[in-house]
């Protein structure tokens, strides 16, 4: 942290964009709510209340994340093409290579959107109750792309990872860069791949581990895509990257249904 004003506009920017995918939950909110009620133990509070804390608890998390990353971004050898732009400083080569970050996107997503149709092929009880990943409303496209393609980036890399990474660094003195960076970047996808079982757990069975499996690898290869980018390039090319594997999923898995997958 340069000073003050360092800190509080690249956060008070980020914040900001990451705040819009928290404003995209808005539309698909009733349904939130009438999940958030019917779960075992859920606290007897209004809709509004429930709503209030929906949107709440994400928020406090994007905030907190980007300060993490606002601070310790560089300390931990990460890079922001935001971040640097706003503290006034040199992008660098990292304010390249977009194309080929867009093909490994492509490439990791069509084949997601393939081994889920290879898995709903097989186990086509377990996917009963689950959408096809271009079976997505409007409002599920545009959460897809806000809020995952820049506010998850800016909790899980932006704060999660470079936190991680951080702390590694200190406790190491700064030995072992490489594997702590991959660690980093492994822990991260693990957790941003478990943060994606909530969303699943109305869908399965009580006995029914297909559904865990999949969203568990799934999920995870991509956040291995998304952490290995903002590692090896900016947190930029990962936001890039998680926007693109949406549209992948939506565009490649009706072409791959077409093929006979």
């Amino acid at each position: 942290m340069k000073s003050s004003a360092g800190f509080l506009k690249p956060f008070l920017v980020m914040s900001g964009l990451g705040l819009l995918g928290v404003l995209a939950l808005i539309p698909l909110m009733e349904a939130s709510i009438e999940q958030a009620s019917r779960l075992p133990g859920a606290p007897a509070l209004s809709r509004a209340a429930l709503a209030l804390l929906l949107l709440g608890q994400p928020a406090v998390i994007l905030l907190f994340t980007v300060a993490l990353g606002v601070a310790l971004t560089e300390k931990a050898g990460l890079t922001s093409l935001i971040l640097r732009h706003l503290r006034g400083d040199p992008l660098g080569p990292a304010a390249k290579g977009w194309g080929s970050t867009l093909a490994l996107a492509i490439l990791f997503a069509s084949s997601v959107a393939l081994a889920d149709l290879i898995l709903r092929g097989a186990f086509p009880a377990a996917f009963e109750r689950v959408p096809r990943l271009d079976e997505v409303t409007l409002a599920g496209r545009l959460l897809g792309l806000l809020y995952g393609g820049i506010t998850e980036e800016l909790m899980m890399r932006f704060g999660l990872m470079t936190l991680l990474l951080w702390l590694g660094l200190r406790l190491t003195g700064g030995r072992g860069r490489s594997m702590l960076t991959w660690t980093a970047v492994l822990l991260t996808a693990l957790i941003f791949a478990a943060g994606h079982l909530g969303a699943a757990a109305p869908m399965m069975q009580a006995d029914d581990h297909i559904l865990l499996v999949r969203t568990l690898a799934l999920n995870g290869i991509l956040g291995l895509l998304f952490g290995g980018l903002y590692a090896c390039r900016s947190l930029e090319h990962a936001m890039l990257a998680h926007m693109a594997s949406h549209v992948v999923f939506w565009i490649a898995t009706p072409l791959l249904v077409a093929l006979g997958f």
